[in-house]
């Protein structure tokens, strides 16, 4: 390593080493859930600007050793160039001369623009006591590849955009008891139109600056789908972004968009698929029995963020069933539960939860459920589905209800989103 090489790293190291002790951090949920102590490398993942810098950041500001750790970010201008998988050993070496030798944790953010860096990161868990973290913003990179190349040995957790209980937290609204529902029932209830609205990036949240949100997409799209894969056709790869995201809670078909731009089949799967691993959407199945029909089956697709499709849709906030849809899909998906949507000829659900390999409740959302024939259809359709799978109870999450229905032996629970939504006093957790 050159001296203008260690004098480079020895600066960056510092810088980040002010921006960690320095930095006013909101709390996450994540970083209760993280052992700091635990012996297998911890991976982070999750859409860019999601907050997972922070999140590492937290977790190195907890310990009570400030010598203990490093941590550095990875997009620094100097990685750039200086990206082959030894400037890992080189940071590491540059912190233990310069700084300190006691040194027991690593966090490396936005790792995965380091090449190879998953031979340094095995050597140093396979051979040292160091603790690692690291991050990334590829779901391709840093999950379905990350037990290949860490050999399994690690720890994963997903990070989105804030929930809207941390929504209120960042907007100084404690919400975690009843009383705090009861006493403040009003200004929740007021805080998630625009929730949904701005959408859950923490940066939007504390500075109110919605415009934020097209610069992220375009960065996003730019760097983890254009550069990573060298997208040729930048055109047409914009155009499906475009749609999918003015098409969210409802089933993307690829032969649509095979016809719509023109274009093979092979390469609308492979487009769509780049946004699905850019983490700028998901996608859920339908509900079968058989694991063949479920693959056949056309997917629904949801933003990763409401505020996200609504502004790069520019009219999605038109239909606030769907939004508020994504939003319900979005909360389960944090809560963990494995889900489907359910359909036959008969009926249509929007989730059903499975827990334990066993179909446990029906979660439909409806906007107003006020007007007599939409609570009707809605009630049918839960009780169809609700014979089908043998269920017993079901929850409908609406904009402002809230009642409890018995509709020929079926539990149905009309629930307010932000009562539901911040799950003070209900079964949701």
């Amino acid at each position: 390593m050159q001296t203008k090489d260690t004098e480079k790293i020895r600066d960056i190291l510092n810088f980040w080493k002010r921006e960690v002790l320095n930095d006013r951090l909101f709390p996450r949920v994540l970083t209760s859930s993280s052992d700091i102590n635990n012996s297998e490398v911890v991976d982070i993942t999750g859409v860019r600007r999601s907050g997972k810098s922070s999140v590492l950041m937290l977790l190195a500001k907890s310990l009570p050793d400030k010598d203990s750790w490093l941590y550095i970010n990875f997009e620094d201008p100097y990685f750039s160039e200086n990206n082959k998988a030894s400037v890992l050993e080189d940071v590491v070496e540059v912190y233990t001369r310069y700084f300190s030798d006691k040194l027991k944790y690593l966090f490396f953010d936005e790792i995965q623009n380091i090449d190879s860096w998953e031979r340094v990161i095995r050597k140093y868990r396979d051979g040292t006591s160091y603790k690692i973290f690291i991050t990334g913003s590829s779901s391709k990179l840093m999950s379905g590849e990350l037990s290949t190349l860490l050999t399994g040995r690690h720890v994963s957790f997903s990070l989105m955009p804030l929930s809207f209980k941390e929504y209120l937290s960042f907007k100084g609204i404690a919400a975690e008891s009843a009383k705090d529902l009861f006493m403040k029932n009003n200004e929740i209830n007021r805080a998630f139109p625009e929730y949904l609205s701005y959408g859950g990036f923490p940066q939007v949240v504390l500075t109110g600056q919605r415009e934020l949100l097209k610069s992220y997409y375009g960065d996003i799209v730019e760097r983890d789908i254009i550069g990573r894969y060298d997208v040729r056709d930048k055109n047409t790869l914009e155009k499906i972004g475009l749609f999918i995201m003015s098409n969210v809670s409802k089933t993307l078909s690829p032969t649509s968009l095979k016809k719509m731009y023109s274009i093979s089949f092979a390469k609308a799967v492979r487009y769509a698929d780049y946004f699905k691993e850019a983490m700028l959407c998901y996608e859920l199945e339908q509900y079968s029995s058989s694991l063949k029909s479920r693959q056949r089956s056309l997917k629904k697709i949801y933003s990763v963020d409401t505020g996200l499709a609504n502004v790069v849709s520019m009219s999605f906030s038109e239909d606030r069933g769907r939004l508020l849809e994504n939003a319900v899909f979005l909360e389960l998906k944090r809560r963990g539960k494995q889900l489907f949507y359910y359909k036959t000829p008969l009926c249509e659900v929007d989730f059903v939860i499975r827990e334990g390999g066993r179909d446990k409740e029906l979660v439909q959302v409806c906007w107003d459920l006020s007007d007599s024939a939409t609570k009707a259809r809605e009630l049918k359709a839960l009780k169809k589905a609700a014979i089908d799978l043998k269920l017993d109870k079901a929850t409908v999450v609406t904009v402002d209800q809230k009642e409890t229905i018995m509709h020929e032996g079926l539990k149905v629970e009309v629930v307010p989103a932000h009562e539901w939504f911040i799950g003070v006093g209900s079964n949701n957790e």
